[in-house]
C-alpha cells in the first residue's frame, strides 16, 4: 500500500480552491515551483492527472473533481484528530464542527457565532466554509454536527429545516446593456460571457437545473471556485455571473445586481444534520441560535 502524500494532497486542494497556482502558492507560503512539484509527485503516485494546465489557464480534471471532496475529508479528519490531542489549560475543550456556505458564514452567521461565544466561552467552534457538495458529504460522513447550506434533494439519512430563501440575480458590470433593465430573463443570458462557479457548488447545480428545464444554451467563458472571485471578475467587466443576493451585498458600484425572472429563482438555505446524530447541550444551543437568529433575519 502506497503512503499518502499529505503535502501533495494539501497542494491539490489549495489549487482547486484558489483557482490558480499563483494564489495557491501564496496561500501555502511556498513558491509556485515547489507547489508544482508537490502536485506532480501526488499525480505520479496516483497515476492520475488531477489538474490540466497550460501556459494560460488551469482546470480540474473530471477525476480531480471526484477526488477533491475525498481529499478534503482526509485533511479535515487529520485536523480533527490533531485537535483532539491538544490540551487547553489541562482540560480537553469541547469542539463543535459545523458547515456553512461562505456567503452565509461571512454574513448572517457572524452575530450567531459571537452570541454563542459569549454563552459558551469554553467551547471551540470549527467552521467548514466550503462548497455545498463538500459540506453535505461531511455531514453524511459524520464529521459535522450540522450544516447551513443548500440541499439539492432530500436524503433519507438527513433531517433538515428550512431557514430562508434568497433570490438569484444577474450580476452585471455597470454600463452593460442588461444592467439598466428592471429585470433580466434567463433567456437573455444566452450569448453573454458568463462566469461560472465550480461544479461542486450549489450555485452551479441550481444554474444547471434552470438551463435543463428551460433548454438554455449558456456559455461559461470563465470558471472560478469562490463567489467572491466571481464578484471581482464582474466588477472588472469580464462578464456576467448568476449569484445569490448575499454574494453581491456591499459590492462596489461597478457591479449592478438585476433580478432574474422567467423563471424567478431562489436558493433555499437549510439547516441539516444526520438523522441518527445526538446533540450535545452545546450543539443544541448553537442550533437553536442559528434557527432563531438566521431564520428571523431571512424572513
Amino acid at each position: 500500500m502506497k503512503r499518502l502524500d499529505m503535502l501533495g494532497v494539501q497542494a491539490f486542494i489549495s489549487i482547486a480552491e484558489a483557482g490558480s497556482f499563483n494564489a495557491a502558492a501564496s496561500f501555502l507560503h511556498i513558491s509556485q515551483t515547489a507547489l508544482t512539484r508537490r502536485l506532480q509527485k501526488l499525480e505520479s503516485s496516483l497515476g492520475l492527472q488531477l489538474v490540466e494546465r497550460t501556459t494560460r489557464s488551469m482546470s480540474i480534471t473530471r477525476v480531480g473533481m471526484e477526488f477533491l471532496p475525498k481529499a478534503s475529508r482526509i485533511v479535515r479528519e487529520l485536523g480533527i484528530a490533531l485537535d483532539d490531542l491538544k490540551v487547553n489549560l489541562g482540560e480537553q475543550r469541547e469542539q463543535i464542527a459545523i458547515g456553512c456556505l461562505p456567503t452565509i458564514a461571512a454574513g448572517r452567521l457572524v452575530e450567531v457565532i459571537r452570541r454563542f461565544g459569549e454563552q459558551y466561552p469554553e467551547v471551540r467552534v470549527q467552521l467548514l466554509d466550503r462548497s455545498a457538495t463538500e459540506i453535505r458529504e461531511a455531514v453524511l460522513q459524520g464529521e459535522l454536527a450540522f450544516a447551513i447550506s443548500t440541499l439539492e434533494s432530500t436524503h433519507r439519512e438527513l433531517l433538515s429545516e428550512r431557514l430562508f430563501a434568497e433570490p438569484m440575480v444577474a450580476a452585471c458590470p455597470a454600463g452593460h446593456r442588461l444592467a439598466s433593465q428592471p429585470s433580466v430573463r434567463w433567456k437573455e443570458l444566452e450569448g453573454e460571457p458568463l462566469i461560472g462557479i465550480g461544479a461542486l457548488s450549489g450555485n452551479r447545480m441550481l444554474t444547471m437545473q434552470v438551463m435543463e428545464a428551460r433548454h438554455l444554451e449558456l456559455e461559461f467563458s470563465y470558471e472560478v471556485q469562490h463567489l467572491s472571485t466571481a464578484v471581482g471578475l464582474v466588477c472588472g467587466g469580464a462578464g456576467i455571473a448568476v449569484l445569490p443576493m448575499s454574494a453581491v451585498n456591499g459590492a462596489p458600484p461597478s457591479l449592478v445586481a438585476v433580478p432574474l425572472v422567467q423563471p424567478k429563482t431562489s436558493r433555499v438555505i437549510e439547516l441539516f444534520r444526520r438523522r441518527d446524530a445526538a446533540l450535545s447541550p452545546a450543539v443544541a444551543a448553537l442550533r437553536e441560535l442559528v434557527v432563531r437568529m438566521i431564520r428571523t433575519a431571512g424572513s
